[in-house]
């Protein structure tokens, strides 16, 4: 049930406060801070009440907020937080679609009992991460240890050492060449051949070779026969031949 509605005139604007049955509610907007301050004092010493709620939605939440611990902590020493609710609202926007905004609820109470606040987890303890040794700084040199020799003791009067045996080297043996084998015949390189040892080829037409530039029976071998028969005057056809003999005797 409504009781009744203040206005207050405050620089930018004005605060509504409601008064209500159980509780007077302040609405804060975008106003300072220390308007709605000023309100809760004038609700709490002027109007006499015992419970005041604070709403906020959207980005007013954070002002709610300090507004309740400078009334707390400044001004009403006697006054405590009774509840905190948190919500959303459906708020219609200007393309015709809503979407949710957040809501808060703060009941502060005169000698009321405060809101126990949960205790916060223990922070995990961050072990420090092994840093890898800079460039400077040289590593530790690892000691090495010398390995430890058994002590060689002298042979006594008594004992007589082991007689150490030579063992002759064994030779290879050396197997006589068998009759059947024959040893292998060294290659003897092959004698330079010249145009003469061509099959077919005469004086005139070794002369009618070498003025063509073909000194050697391989030149003969890599020419072409079109290319022989021009240089040289003779058929394609023999030309041919006489490729096909110069390749023959270089085999």
């Amino acid at each position: 049930m409504l009781w009744g509605s203040l206005t207050f005139l405050r620089g930018e604007g004005t605060i509504s406060l409601l008064k209500m049955k159980d509780a007077s509610i302040v609405y804060v907007g975008n106003k300072p801070p220390m308007a709605y301050v000023m309100a809760l004092i004038t609700a709490f010493r002027d109007i006499g009440t015992d419970v005041v709620v604070l709403k906020a939605r959207g980005r007013a939440i954070s002002t709610t907020v300090d507004v309740a611990e400078i009334a707390r902590n400044r001004y009403l020493r006697d006054v405590s937080v009774e509840k905190i609710e948190i919500g959303s609202e459906q708020m219609p926007t200007d393309d015709g679609r809503t979407r949710g905004v957040s809501t808060i609820a703060i009941t502060l109470r005169r000698g009321g009992k405060a809101v126990e606040k949960a205790e916060a987890p223990p922070e995990p303890k961050i072990q420090p991460e092994a840093k890898p040794p800079s460039k400077d700084e040289t590593p530790p040199e690892a000691k090495i240890q010398p390995e430890t020799k058994p002590e060689a003791k002298p042979p006594s009067k008594d004992e007589t050492p082991p007689e150490v045996k030579i063992q002759p080297e064994a030779q290879p043996e050396v197997k006589p060449p068998s009759k059947d084998k024959v040893p292998p015949m060294e290659k003897t390189p092959k004698e330079e051949v010249s145009l003469s040892d061509l099959k077919g080829v005469g004086k005139k037409t070794e002369e009618k070779l070498r003025e063509a530039g073909y000194k050697s029976p391989k030149a003969i071998a890599r020419a072409k026969a079109s290319t022989l028969s021009g240089k040289t005057g003779l058929s394609e056809k023999v030309a041919s031949k006489l490729i096909d003999a110069a390749r023959e005797l270089l085999k």
